[in-house]
């Protein structure tokens, strides 16, 4: 979950499962990089790369010119009472690891949870160009790409956020999306969480209605996204149509 009180993320599916495999794959090049266009990108101008790893991992080795960025910090914001909606906060927390409004952001790390937490916040905060490097840092390291060591700092520029509410839902609008059913609930969770059979303990189970989609089964065995019609045929499968929108937790 990204928050105490506003815990529910949309993901907007209409058309997926309908579109042409072009049109699909589109799109996914608009959420994805892959490493090969990276590497040929690292001396662009306005690109910023984030990595989600700890400091201790980012200090022995990172992708050249990236800077961590604190997951821990930007989640923790995000579950506080009203943390969402902190321009000030997020202002101060985004504009601090270098992106400003112009920038072109690519996200990688060794966990995709994290690194897609990262990349939902900036998307949500107004960031237009904000990437996921496909496979992340273990496929970057087993291409043999070039690395660099030791901490990388940079200065703080103005950022400004512009919320984009339509990719978040409070809870008492999701009380209100209940009542009309036009709209599919997703649990992204582990199947010990979606039953609440956890072995760390009881877990609460799922939200009555919850459709299990588990993130890891979006991803290949080599860490890189499924293909477009993988990615397709999962979501058809699980009953996630094209003419409704999907609010994920």
């Amino acid at each position: 979950m990204v928050g105490a009180r506003i815990v529910l993320v949309v993901f907007v599916v209409s058309g997926c499962a309908v579109m042409s495999e072009h049109e699909m794959e589109e799109r996914r090049r608009a959420m994805l990089i892959e490493p090969s266009e990276l590497e040929a990108r690292l001396h662009e101008g306005g690109l910023r790369i984030l990595d989600t790893r700890s400091s201790e991992a980012h200090a022995a080795g990172h992708i050249p010119g990236a800077v961590r960025v604190d997951v821990d910090a930007w989640r923790d914001l995000g579950r506080t009472p009203g943390g969402f909606r902190d321009a000030e906060a997020w202002a101060r927390l985004v504009g601090e690891v270098g992106v400003g409004a112009d920038s072109h952001v690519v996200v990688y790390g060794d966990s995709l949870s994290n690194t897609a937490r990262i990349w939902w916040l900036l998307k949500y905060l107004g960031v237009e160009e904000a990437m996921i490097l496909n496979g992340g840092w273990n496929v970057w390291v087993k291409e043999g790409r070039p690395t660099e060591i030791g901490p990388r700092e940079v200065d703080a520029v103005a950022f400004t956020p512009r919320f984009d509410a339509d990719r978040l839902t409070e809870i008492d609008a999701l009380k209100e999306m209940f009542r009309s059913g036009s709209f599919k609930l997703v649990d992204t969770r582990s199947d010990a969480e979606f039953t609440g059979t956890d072995a760390r303990g009881p877990r609460g189970g799922h939200i009555p209605g919850a459709t299990h989609l588990e993130w890891k089964e979006l991803v290949a065995e080599d860490g890189r996204f499924k293909t477009v019609p993988e990615l397709q045929a999962l979501f058809r499968e699980r009953g996630i149509l094209p003419s409704e929108t999907a609010v994920c937790y």
